[in-house]
């Protein structure tokens, strides 16, 4: 067993275990919690930043405590509702299937973060060391390297593709 293998080992089963331990309805309301979070920054930061550049006297102030006010604010009750929810779920009938799920979305967070770290890793590797063949042995013996490869290449292809599919309606639209 190398680095990697432990590396991928204690992401991977410590997302499960933290996913079975919140629950599936935990996890699911906490990541829409970020979305609904960047949402808000993203649609309402500029009337928020103008009606805060008055009271506080900069527009630079203004745009940091709009960000904070609206992530942080739209963050915390999301997060609130969240544990609530889920607390409830897990007390439930429901507890156990919400268990089981909560294992099964912690474990894909756990692979989905491995295989980051497992990309800025080859990224960083194969720069210095000049390309995927000059990999360290710890990494390319890794029982977990396929895994962590073929989850990497097909993060990197859906990123092509959807780069793809921008540029494409991008074009249509300038086209017109």
């Amino acid at each position: 067993m190398t680095a990697l293998d432990i590396v991928a080992l204690v992401l991977l089963g410590g997302g499960a275990v933290f996913g079975a331990m919140r629950g599936f309805v935990h996890e699911a309301l906490s990541l829409i919690a970020w979305v609904l979070a960047v949402m808000a920054v993203t649609f309402f930061h500029t009337p928020v930043m103008n009606a805060l550049a008055a009271p506080i006297g900069s527009v630079s102030g203004a745009a940091v405590a709009a960000v904070v006010l609206l992530f942080g604010g739209t963050f915390v009750v999301g997060r609130l509702l969240a544990s609530a929810l889920g607390k409830r779920t897990r007390q439930s009938v429901l507890g156990p299937v919400d268990r089981v799920l909560g294992f099964g979305f912690g474990f894909v967070k756990g692979l989905i973060l491995a295989a980051l770290l497992f990309l800025l890793a080859t990224l960083v590797i194969d720069t210095v060391r000049g390309g995927p063949a000059h990999r360290p042995d710890w990494m390319r013996k890794a029982r977990t390297y396929s895994l962590m490869s073929a989850t990497s290449r097909a993060m990197v292809d859906y990123m092509n593709q959807r780069r793809g599919a921008l540029r494409a309606s991008d074009n249509s639209a300038a086209a017109r």
